[in-house]
């Protein structure tokens, strides 16, 4: 593979008549992430640079903006990477909200888009030029349904919920699944991260007492759920979805409560895996820090587009082709988090973890 650079928007142009001396135009990648996601293009271009010589030049083009941003600034970024020369798949965004408000975008333009961590059941209907990495809010919401009952024992359950796509999905998974389990679910509260958590958490209890309390929020809402808890009902664990894996702000925020916290994630290194812990070493070396779940799973998504290009070239079409051909055809993408395919039996990794000294570690469990 040719050398490979990370850039921005603001420079692309000026990189691009750079690398169009010769008989290729470059093959770009676009990454819309938030800004935290940065050091995950630092690590892709580091390791395609690492390919052996030969084929054509890719570059990683980053836009992002802050957390949270409605969906027409998402439309925009989409629009935006869309239009650049030479794009040839796009990784983002970051949440379910911006993925969809996303998608419409990159499959009228025909360009492969894959969504690394966003998990709402509506990314099955968003199109044909749209692949997900990341298990769905039921598949998410089955797991901690089996996890509650069978490793926690509990009967009775609380759910809060943040008001959005990912929340309101992630909570009707959980009570499809709780259900016919015989669980009680006591309550259903929508939460933000500007909510006063106290009252709601006071409100809810007034209804019962649960065996455990689900968290289909962030880690802002995630922490202040946490933290009343301990205080009204000491020991008892909070169980959290994925969008709650922000570390070192959850368990900051947590403090002494995220001792009882639960939180799901798409993957936790393996030291027996040697890929898993080439990449530890590599994101260490290039970033100076650990990775975790989201980085890995963001990583996987950079590296399918670009082994796509390497393989079948730069047309969006046959990397479209190559995508859906995985698992099929093609065996499956060996990636950090696992098998990658997008077909019928596709392998989903899902790991309950605890903090612990401000990491998670991997839960056993039946």
């Amino acid at each position: 593979m040719a050398p490979t650079a990370t850039i921005g928007l603001a420079a692309l142009v000026t990189a691009l008549a750079a690398a169009c001396g010769g008989a290729q135009r470059p093959a770009v990648i676009g990454y819309a992430f938030q800004t935290s996601g940065a050091p995950n293009v630092a690590v892709a271009r580091d390791e395609v640079a690492s390919w052996p010589p030969g084929g054509r030049t890719v570059l990683f083009v980053f836009d992002s903006v802050a957390a949270g941003e409605p969906a027409d600034v998402e439309i925009e970024r989409a629009q935006r990477l869309v239009a650049v020369p030479g794009i040839v798949g796009v990784v983002g965004h970051a949440g379910s909200r911006g993925t969809l408000a996303g998608a419409p975008v990159y499959n009228e333009a025909g360009v492969p888009h894959v969504a690394p961590t966003s998990t709402s059941l509506l990314l099955r209907r968003a199109g044909p030029w749209t692949f997900s990495l990341a298990p769905d809010d039921s598949t998410e919401g089955a797991f901690i349904a089996e996890f509650v009952v069978a490793s926690l024992g509990a009967r009775a359950v609380s759910v809060f919920y943040a008001n959005d796509e990912y929340g309101e999905g992630l909570r009707d998974g959980v009570r499809a699944h709780l259900l016919p389990r015989g669980v009680t679910l006591l309550n259903e509260v929508s939460f933000g991260p500007r909510s006063d958590v106290a009252p709601l958490v006071d409100a809810a209890l007034r209804r019962g007492r649960p065996d455990a309390v689900i968290s289909a929020g962030r880690w802002a809402e995630t922490a202040a759920l946490a933290r009343q808890m301990a205080v009204r009902v000491p020991g008892i664990r909070v169980v959290a979805g994925d969008g709650a894996m922000f570390l070192p702000r959850l368990a900051d925020s947590a403090g002494p409560a995220a001792a009882a916290l639960y939180v799901v994630d798409f993957w936790v290194p393996d030291p027996a895996d040697s890929a898993s812990r080439a990449f530890v070493d590599r994101y260490r070396r290039v970033t100076g820090a650990d990775p975790l779940g989201p980085q890995a799973m963001s990583h996987d998504a950079l590296m399918l587009l670009a082994r796509a290009v390497r393989d079948v070239g730069a047309d969006r079409g046959a990397v479209r082709r190559y995508l859906e051909s995985l698992g099929r055809e093609r065996p499956p993408y060996p990636g950090i988090t696992g098998p990658i395919s997008f077909g019928p039996g596709r392998r989903t990794n899902l790991v309950m973890t605890r903090l612990v000294d401000g990491h998670p570690e991997r839960v056993a469990w039946p």
